[in-house]
């Protein structure tokens, strides 16, 4: 009987070893990820950065109601409310955001009425809700606002002038509109812009942002 060379005895006895090694890498592992269930929801890149509370707000974290996108629609009981809302922001001050200009529109195919703050510089935190009667801030003299029920919006910190005294935004204003009648400048006082918005009715409302400005729409 002829006798192998000493490799080839070798290399077998490698060859099996290494088999033997390979055969259940799985055992004990991690079982593959799943897929979320079916109408599951993943979170959004703009739920941190801000405290919320009421409701619908974009950019925001918001918690039980949903959330508003950049081109907003109304979307269902969930996106308007009619009571309060709050959603802080704390920019770096000096500069203080300045609200440069109040602009409005109705969007009747939609079914709301939009009022537009355009801030210069960080958006400031912002606030909602309805009052009984419109008062200035600082005297708190009431103020003759046209409407039948008044949303009151503050902005935190703002201010309604320049750094060099001149007034950006005041007054007020009747719009023409069929649910947002008027808006008026209730306030530019220590770090806060109250804005009173004069409705026909206690409707619901919106508030959220967008680059450069704030924006709340009135379901008509």
């Amino acid at each position: 009987m002829r006798t192998l060379p000493r490799f080839i005895v070798a290399l077998v006895v490698t060859t099996s070893l290494a088999t033997g090694c390979g055969q259940d890498h799985t055992k004990g592992a991690a079982p593959p990820a799943s897929a979320p269930p079916a109408g599951a929801s993943a979170p959004s890149a703009g739920q941190a950065g801000a405290a919320v509370s009421g409701a619908a707000v974009s950019g925001a974290a918001v918690s039980g109601a949903a959330q508003v996108g950049a081109a907003p629609s109304p979307t269902g009981p969930r996106a308007w409310s009619t009571g309060p809302v709050t959603v802080v922001h704390r920019p770096a001050v000096p500069p203080v955001p300045v609200v440069t200009a109040i602009r409005y529109a109705g969007h009747p195919s939609e079914g709301y009425d939009r009022v537009v703050f355009d801030i210069r510089g960080a958006l400031p935190g912002y606030s909602a809700r309805y009052v009984t009667q419109v008062r200035a801030d600082g005297s708190d003299q009431p103020i003759s606002v046209p409407g039948r029920r008044f949303l009151m919006v503050v902005l935190n910190p703002a201010q309604a002038h320049t750094d060099q005294g001149a007034i950006t935004v005041t007054g007020v204003h009747r719009t023409g509109l069929p649910m947002l009648v008027s808006y008026a400048v209730a306030g530019d006082f220590e770090g806060h812009v109250s804005i009173a918005l004069g409705l026909n009715a206690t409707a619901g409302y919106r508030i959220g942002e967008l680059p450069g400005r704030i924006y709340v729409d009135v379901a008509t």
